[in-house]
């Protein structure tokens, strides 16, 4: 049997030569992000450019209003790896479907679900269609995104899907989008012998920090297992305890665990390192939550972004807010670049309340 992190036989997967991405078969063995065997490939893509630095002028425009049964965020960017004290995205990203709405984004796979109709206005026109989620705050992990269809926009436009990180933008600026958005308590699971899922592979890879295996193991009293959700559930609650402290400036992730402190970037790349040493594909995702402003109405600004941590267990993505919850929502965060001594200018409010009256609602409303 392969080792934790490590599968044989065929994927589907990416190579780049160049500004081309390839699409094709990969044959062999994969132990993280190494490969060894041959790739055979189907069709090729020219990369597109998106935000790929977490920075305040990649986001700092963002306004926009909601209508949603239910609180919402909104998933606006993706980040691979930390570089010089902040998220970068290294990733080549293609066009994997073009297409006029609708178009579905697929997170996972699951059952006992809900549906929820939402609806969002821009302030200033976007291309980078932000995308409506629900994220876990508390542990352990309850509900799963299955899917999110871009039901209409305004203008009409053609939309983008690009991979890797489920980003969609749209050829022409929008002012208005309405979603279709399906959350469930279940997760179907699969076989963990390798990932239905195309383009995951690509988030086994180095994190850009150093972080001894030991002190990972040490610190989430966990060696090896083949229980994936547990693994994630317990660097969940173990960030969340309260034991480590959020603070206003960055020490490190390689350092969050010997300080006992560190800001919500070095929260985020120690969960997404120490998840990637065992085996399980994780990215960070900027998005932004919404103020309740009555009647199921939402105002999201540059203000309201948050970060969060995305795991792929079995056959679909999981979200969660690995950050201690004693956090109060009046509290603000502001992250530093310690390598350039920069201020990144990242405010954070946290908003506990959201998760509360994410669980209260969906507890009480009949799967469809």
């Amino acid at each position: 049997m392969a080792s934790q992190g490590a599968y044989e036989g065929e994927f589907a997967g990416l190579i780049r030569l160049g500004n081309l991405t390839y699409i094709g078969i990969y044959n062999g063995v994969i132990i993280r992000s190494s490969f060894i065997g041959y790739f055979t490939p189907i069709i090729a893509y020219e990369s597109i450019s998106v935000p790929t630095v977490l920075t305040p002028g990649n986001y700092s425009s963002f306004e926009a209003t909601a209508r949603s049964e239910i609180p919402i965020y909104l998933r606006y960017l993706v980040f691979n790896e930390y570089s010089n004290g902040t998220l970068m995205n290294t990733l080549s990203l293609i066009t994997v479907n073009t297409s006029r709405p609708p178009l579905t984004i697929w997170f996972s796979s699951g059952y006992d679900c809900n549906e929820y109709n939402i609806n969002v206005t821009f302030d200033e026109p976007v291309r980078v269609i932000p995308i409506p989620v629900i994220v876990n705050t508390q542990p352990p992990i309850t509900y799963f995104v299955s899917n999110v269809s871009i039901v209409s926009v305004a203008p009409q436009t053609v939309l983008m899907l690009l991979e890797p990180g489920d980003i969609v933008v749209a050829e022409s600026p929008i002012t208005e989008a309405n979603y279709t958005m399906y959350v469930c308590r279940k997760l179907m699971s699969t076989s963990s012998n390798g990932y239905s899922f195309l383009y995951v592979m690509e988030y086994l890879g180095s994190t850009g920090v150093s972080i001894p295996n030991s002190i990972i193991m040490n610190t989430l009293g966990i060696k090896q297992s083949s229980n994936l959700m547990n693994i994630v559930n317990r660097v969940f609650y173990v960030l969340s305890s309260g034991k480590y402290r959020l603070i206003t400036y960055s020490v490190g992730p390689e350092n969050l665990i010997k300080t006992g402190r560190g800001s919500i970037i070095d929260f985020m790349v120690f969960a997404m390192t120490a998840l990637r040493i065992y085996g399980i594909p994780t990215r960070v995702a900027l998005g932004f939550y919404g103020i309740s402003s009555g009647n199921n109405s939402y105002v999201f600004s540059p203000g309201s972004n948050i970060l969060w941590d995305e795991s792929f267990i079995g056959n679909g993505w999981i979200m969660f807010m690995p950050i201690p919850s004693y956090v109060k929502p009046s509290m603000g965060i502001s992250l530093s670049n310690l390598a350039s001594s920069v201020i990144i200018g990242l405010i954070l409010v946290l908003p506990w309340f959201i998760g509360y009256l994410i669980y209260i609602l969906l507890s009480h409303v009949k799967a469809r």
